[in-house]
């Protein structure tokens, strides 16, 4: 049931009881607005004239034009099931060469889906995320194997001719201080 705005009524709050039942007595609720739709019965009547037109247009047509007409349905369902078909395909290879290059699952896929759907804008925006990411990585790569300087100064670097150079008693020192120098030097032979 519908509430009624007693704001509307002049006065309302100001009113006995016996008034304000008199007030809502005599109200009349404005007629709501149903433009932009279309009433039941006016559709249903619709629906059921278009179910007898299309009856009787399927009697009308003759065993053959039926058949050919299921037929071309067919035909036309069979050439979106194909088209699917082998955009799924050309995404799946090209998402397949994506990834071989380097590409993540998932800018792979998007990328592949772009290319298949002939967005360039797309595709190009793609490529650019993918250089940025595969020059971060390359960066990173370069830097990992990168060996550490040593530590001090170059000239201070123990090389197998400046041991050799060396009195006994220095290189004993030398052996003592720094065994794995001159493991390196010696190669862990004595």
């Amino acid at each position: 049931m519908a509430k009624i705005d007693t704001t509307k009524i002049e006065g309302y709050e100001g009113m006995s009881a016996e008034e304000k039942l008199a007030a809502l007595e005599g109200y009349e609720m404005p007629d709501a607005d149903y433009s932009g739709y279309v009433r039941k019965d006016v559709f249903d009547k619709t629906a059921s004239e278009l179910a007898n037109l299309k009856k009787t247009h399927n009697d009308l047509l003759s065993d053959d034009e039926r058949k050919e007409a299921e037929r071309e349905e067919e035909l036309t369902t069979l050439r979106e099931r194909v088209e699917t078909l082998e955009k799924e395909k050309t995404v799946s290879a090209h998402k397949a060469k994506f990834r071989a290059m380097g590409y993540d699952e998932e800018l792979a896929s998007e990328t592949a889906e772009a290319m298949a759907d002939g967005n360039t804008e797309k595709v190009f925006e793609n490529q650019q995320k993918f250089l940025e990411a595969y020059s971060k990585k390359l960066k990173a790569d370069k830097f990992k194997d990168t060996p550490k300087p040593p530590a001090g100064d170059p000239d201070k670097v123990m090389t197998l001719e400046k041991f050799r150079k060396m009195s006994a008693e220095e290189r004993l020192d030398f052996a003592n201080n720094h065994p794995e120098e001159y493991k390196k030097l010696y190669g862990g032979n004595e």
